[in-house]
């Protein structure tokens, strides 16, 4: 047998494609698991996790013992720990009912896979913005240009804001006259 296609198999290129399978998988199987109005709650849990995680002015907390800013693993999990965190608590406050948060959700499928992707990248991209310097320039040029770049890690904060804003469910309403 003749196997000298595997010759010209580029295992850097295949893993890029691996992961981007991957993270559509990923994202489809969990957006409808949750549900659109749940992926709502966690993309504000999400918003909420990254401007304290990156607002913490770890020097001034020296009195804690902190000298410097810790470790990224202690940041990443500090941030996930926030997301959780306020997953539980935004249905419990104002927010459910400003934002007519109630239940499950499921909204239509093609707007959950798209909450979902945008949700799972802007995770991906607030996780890889801890990472330090070297690591991030070991990734894949593929992977630092949908992740690492400051355009964008501003795409990933934007879009799942627009699509929150353009893709809300249309309730219909009965007017009095």
């Amino acid at each position: 047998m003749n196997f000298s296609f595997l010759n010209n198999f580029n295992l850097v290129a295949s893993w890029d494609w691996i992961i981007v399978l991957v993270f559509l998988g990923v994202a489809l199987i969990y957006g409808l698991s949750m549900g659109r109005n749940r992926l709502v709650i966690v993309m504000l849990g999400v918003y909420f996790s990254l401007i304290l995680t990156q607002a913490i002015p770890w020097k001034t907390l020296s009195f804690f013992g902190v000298k410097t800013s810790p470790a990224s693993t202690i940041q990443i999990f500090l941030f996930l720990a926030l997301v959780l965190g306020f997953y539980f608590l935004i249905p419990r406050s104002a927010f459910r009912s400003s934002l007519k948060l109630g239940g499950r959700g499921r909204g239509k499928w093609w707007q959950v896979l798209v909450l979902s992707l945008l949700q799972v990248g802007l995770i991906l991209s607030a996780i890889i913005s801890f990472l330090p310097a070297e690591v991030t320039s070991a990734l894949s040029v593929a992977t630092q240009i949908v992740f690492v770049g400051p355009l964008a890690r501003f795409l990933w904060i934007l879009l799942p804001i627009l699509a929150i804003m353009f893709l809300r469910s249309h309730r219909e309403y009965a007017y009095d006259e």
